[in-house]
């Protein structure tokens, strides 16, 4: 109780709030050009466009999900080899701004001071958003190896014709997503910072990150399905959501990161931070 006291004290205390609200606003810049780049290289895999936003419907809330998807849906139809290179630049900038904020929020959380100039500090930190960007492709995998998954148990005999089937799949469909959800926030806190964390370090906040993300979603989802936005923002219902709900995913991971110095923190024996 006391570390989870600590943790909500430095957040409202150091303001990173703040940081949240600043990380949020990138994020809103770069997601659609970084979707647009995702959706627009599916022409070259043996995938639909809908398997991958079907993918990612769990994890984000409904007008959220259909505001993505139906903006996303319009631009591909136009040529989709200048939406990919437009796209590419796009992201590859305004995410870079997204990871140098998230950078500077866990440096503050781990008392790390970045003695790097600005300049390599910059290049690091469009380093790690080109790694991203070569990294998140990957969950294009992922349908795969949910057909895969699908077609080796149906060969296990009737279990297709199990009416508990239709419950049990979507936990798996929902495990997968989870994996790969806690393995990528694994690296992100591992090498964000700029002093290399370990993983026995930053798994409890990549747990945090990867369970606490969904949750968020979830409740997030509900809320906004018994308010009326439209009745207060009108036609900027939908961004307004997606605005808040970048938001609320962002203060999990900070709160994740806050987690991860105060553990090691406990772990080291040190109420002084780390250097």
């Amino acid at each position: 109780m006391k570390l989870v006291t600590r943790i909500f004290m430095r957040f409202f205390s150091e303001r990173f709030f703040d940081e949240a609200a600043q990380t949020a606003y990138y994020l809103l810049l770069s997601v659609f050009p970084f979707l647009l780049f995702i959706l627009s290289l599916i022409s070259f895999f043996p995938v639909d466009e809908q398997q991958i936003l079907n993918f990612l419907r769990p994890f984000a809330p409904g007008e959220s999900f259909n505001l993505i998807e139906d903006n996303v849906t319009n631009i591909l139809a136009a040529d989709k080899g200048r939406v990919l290179s437009l796209s590419l630049l796009a992201a590859f900038w305004v995410s870079s701004m997204a990871v140098q904020a998230l950078a500077r929020a866990l440096n503050e959380a781990n008392g790390i001071k970045s003695t790097l100039p600005y300049w390599k500090g910059l290049l690091r930190d469009l380093g790690i958003t080109l790694l991203f960007m070569t990294l998140i492709p990957l969950s294009l995998f992922l349908p795969f190896i949910e057909s895969g998954l699908h077609w080796v148990v149906s060969k296990a005999g009737t279990i297709d014709h199990w009416q508990g089937w239709i419950y049990i799949w979507p936990a798996v469909k929902w495990g997968l997503g989870s994996v790969f959800l806690f393995l990528f926030f694994l690296l992100f806190y591992k090498i964000v910072p700029n002093k290399r964390l370990t993983f026995r370090d930053v798994w409890p906040g990549a747990l945090l990150s990867a369970v606490g993300w969904q949750v968020v979603s979830i409740l997030f989802a509900d809320y906004v399905a018994n308010v009326n936005y439209k009745r207060l923002y009108g036609q900027l219902s939908g961004i307004i959501v997606l605005v808040l709900w970048f938001y609320l995913t962002t203060v999990v991971i900070l709160l994740s990161g806050l987690l991860i110095a105060e553990v090691r923190k406990l772990r080291l024996g040190s109420d002084e931070g780390v250097e």
